[in-house]
């Protein structure tokens, strides 16, 4: 178990845009932007089988504003550059009212914070989200910068290892992380079924954590990761002409049965630790059915996936920042540790944090 040169999570902070979308309320926006192939019922099937009640989106329908989303007869929807300026809109207030948020709870002052790390994979764009924390914080033009880009749901991993990596190396150093995510600036018009599954799945948000070296605070306390051989053709987030596209291919909730036990176990196991001393799972919540395969594959009660589902539910998938969503849940809920947090994204890849 941790020695005492774990970095911890001094706070964390959560953000969302101010638009509520209900499970009804997305129905008519997926009926209008989808061709006459798709049948009304099979959108509202996605709908009901989501798990999402509330969705936070940027680009939702507001009475008497005009849509992000016209009906559009050639099929596209708005070019790339368009949705990255709503990114840009969307995501700068976001990020700063998360990462303030997480400042305040860990009682840390902009004078203190020695770096910045951010991740994000629905907008590109330089100066970003690092350079707007800076300004908007008031943060010295001194701090450190490193953005995690394109990696998927799994970045909060990557990007609070990078973090922890940096206090390792230097224990004064206080470390601000900040996962921003506008998904629904790269809604799809068209038929295909996993675009479809996208669309109805995934969210806006933004989520922050201070990290440093201090002895309060759950800790980092190891990070693992794992490439899944033969899988690269189920999962892909690339760059198209109107917005970012997904490929999610239907085999995804079987690969992670079949293979996230192994692997976890594994990884508990180099720590000294078996799936019966966790006390909390953070599970990102791809969709219903991915936390149902990895609670299968592990042989874990359907309890403990409550969190994951309820953050599921609440807020709906909102990329990297979703795991970090979770463990705020766990501690506000005073959930004892150890943590075990994973998430999944192209490659098929997936990422692992222990939290003790």
């Amino acid at each position: 178990m941790p020695g005492m040169n774990a970095p911890s999570l001094l706070g964390l902070g959560t953000a969302v845009p101010e638009r509520a979308m209900r499970q009804m309320d997305w129905v008519p926006i997926a009926d209008r932007i989808a061709p006459a192939s798709v049948d009304r019922a099979v959108t509202e099937r996605l709908a009901r089988r989501s798990g999402i009640e509330i969705r936070h989106c940027d680009t939702a329908d507001r009475e008497g504003e005009p849509t992000f989303y016209p009906p559009d007869p050639a099929g596209a929807g708005p070019g790339t550059a368009a949705r990255m300026a709503r990114f840009v809109t969307a995501a700068r207030p976001m990020a700063a009212r998360a990462a303030t948020m997480a400042m305040q709870r860990s009682r840390t002052g902009a004078d203190r914070v020695t770096h910045v790390v951010t991740a994000s994979c629905t907008g590109f764009l330089a100066p970003g989200p690092d350079q707007w924390l800076i300004e908007d914080l008031r943060l010295r033009p001194t701090v450190r910068r490193t953005h995690v880009g394109f990696m998927g749901c799994h970045a909060a991993v990557n990007a609070l290892a990078v973090a922890a990596d940096l206090v390792r190396a230097d224990p004064t150093a206080c470390v601000l992380v900040c996962c921003v995510e506008v998904c629904s600036v790269h809604l799809h018009y068209g038929d295909r079924l996993d675009r479809l599954v996208a669309n109805t799945l995934f969210a806006d948000g933004a989520a922050a954590a201070v990290v440093g070296m201090q002895e309060h605070g759950p800790r980092l306390h190891a990070f693992e990761s794992v490439l899944l051989p033969d899988t690269r053709d189920q999962m892909a987030w690339t760059v198209g002409d109107h917005g970012f596209e997904m490929t999610l291919g239907a085999r995804v909730p079987e690969i992670l049965q079949d293979r996230v036990g192994t692997w976890i176990r594994g990884t508990l196991d180099r720590h000294g630790l078996r799936t019966g001393d966790v006390g909390g799972w953070a599970i990102h919540p791809g969709g219903p059915r991915v936390i149902e395969a990895v609670l299968a594959s592990l042989a874990l009660p359907e309890a403990v996936g409550a969190c994951s589902r309820e953050i599921l539910r609440e807020f709906g998938n909102m990329s990297s920042a979703t795991l970090l969503f979770i463990l705020d849940r766990l501690q506000r809920g005073d959930v004892p540790r150890p943590w075990m947090g994973m998430a999944f994204g192209p490659g098929l890849a997936g990422e692992a944090l222990l939290v003790t």
